[in-house]
């Protein structure tokens, strides 16, 4: 016997069905930006760097796109982490920016020695 499949019920009157709704568009909007601008960052040699650059990126995106609450932030860059299958995403930006910083310094330093310019 076929059984029949029930469709669920959305009521768009409930008091939390347009803002869910407001909210899924803003980080599919954000999500798509990020990924054309992924596409253009331009991948070197110090693999730090170019994690440092996309998070970069995806910070820039949230901003743009008004995703500034702690947690809504929080979920973008994991929903980033996972789209450009890069789990680092998922750590604090500044500890991202700190070891694409020291990567940068350490590359420098192996190929020029200890002279700064």
């Amino acid at each position: 016997m076929l059984k029949t499949k029930t469709i669920p019920s959305v009521d768009a009157n409930a008091a939390d069905y347009w803002p869910s709704v407001r909210r899924k568009a803003k980080f599919n909007n954000a999500l798509r930006l990020a990924a054309e601008r992924f596409d253009n960052i331009r991948v070197g040699r110090i693999y730090e760097a170019w994690v440092g650059e996309v998070s970069s990126m995806v910070r820039s995106v949230a901003i743009q796109c008004q995703i500034l609450a702690a947690d809504d932030y929080r979920e973008f860059r994991e929903l980033a982490a996972a789209r450009f299958g890069m789990p680092e995403l998922c750590s604090n930006d500044e500890i991202i920016q700190t070891e694409a910083f020291d990567a940068i310094q350490e590359a420098h330093e192996s190929l020029y020695g200890g002279i700064r310019g």
